[in-house]
């Protein structure tokens, strides 16, 4: 699963230069059409555009700002290829977690970014080393999630917190994610929701055949290790990427990332509403609260 969000702070973004890069999934022909129309507004009002080949020069360092055309699995790969730089997104996927605007709304959307009328929300990121033996294995950073997932056997994960033996979990591997993959495969697997203002980590065991299955939330400022203590099949992926095989006595080290993920966000933008209605999470549909929600933009 792909889709993730969680409200980590709000900080107001100043673009000085309205400097805009534009990236769209090559897949979608809608997705490229809106983006070309796209580009000629944001031209039209005085904006510098940056293309996708531009902004692979410099990791995306040139703009302000990335206008992202796609589903959220777009928006994680190019927080990928542009670490720390705010992304908007807007929703050619099908839950739209990652990217909060609807592509009915884009124009509204972009009125916003070029009249500086928006806040940043910014979250940490996982950074994954593998020691097996005397050597260590960088796996790169990951947005979401970092995950040890079995094969068609179950599998042993040992956990350690800060170097404290926590626990051996048997089952199909775990998750440790952070609050904006806490609504991805960590809500889908029993997990808790990280919501605002939570500088923490879940960590989940998956289908965990033990009654001792209890999800933890540990501070984003410690060291996560799980060592792999079986000899059956098992990957480590990384926002949904395998990245390596792993093998018997394997450590994963997971720690609190050096890059941010940052998301454009509006007055519009209502986390509560958005897992409501995207998930269909609502227990009486046709409940009317008794109160209003505040309007802070989350």
């Amino acid at each position: 699963m792909s889709h993730g969000l969680s409200l980590y702070s709000n900080q107001v973004l100043s673009i000085v230069t309205a400097t805009i890069g534009l990236v769209a999934a090559r897949s979608k022909s809608e997705a490229e059409e809106l983006s070309r129309e796209i580009d000629t507004w944001l031209i039209g009002r005085g904006c510098r555009v940056v293309s996708e080949e531009e902004l692979a020069v410099d990791a995306g360092r040139s703009a302000d700002a990335i206008v992202v055309l796609g589903g959220d699995g777009l928006m994680m790969r190019a927080a990928n290829y542009y670490p720390d730089v705010p992304l908007l997104g807007i929703n050619f996927g099908k839950v739209g977690f990652l990217a909060l605007v609807e592509r009915r709304e884009w124009q509204q959307a972009l009125e916003a970014l070029v009249e500086r009328n928006f806040t940043v929300l910014e979250g940490s990121t996982l950074a994954a080393t593998v020691v097996r033996g005397n050597v260590q294995l960088d796996q790169g950073w990951a947005i979401n999630d970092v995950v040890i997932r079995g094969g068609l056997r179950m599998v042993e994960v040992e956990v350690y917190i800060d170097g404290h033996f926590v626990n051996t979990y048997p089952g199909d591997g775990m998750i440790v994610a952070t609050p904006h993959g806490s609504t991805a495969y960590c809500m889908a697997a029993g997990g808790p929701i990280l919501t605002a203002g939570v500088r923490g980590v879940a960590i989940v065991p998956i289908s965990c055949h033990s009654p001792i299955r209890t999800p933890f939330v540990v501070s984003e400022e410690g060291l996560i290790e799980l060592s792999f203590a079986s000899d059956h099949q098992a990957s480590l992926i990384l926002d949904g990427r395998p990245t390596l095989e792993l093998i018997e006595g394997d450590l994963v080290q997971i720690r609190r990332g050096a890059h941010t993920f940052k998301l454009v966000a509006l007055a519009s933008t209502n986390f509560y509403e958005g897992f409501r209605t995207k998930f269909n999470f609502q227990i009486r549909p046709n409940a009317v609260p008794t109160r209003r929600s505040r309007r802070m933009g989350r």
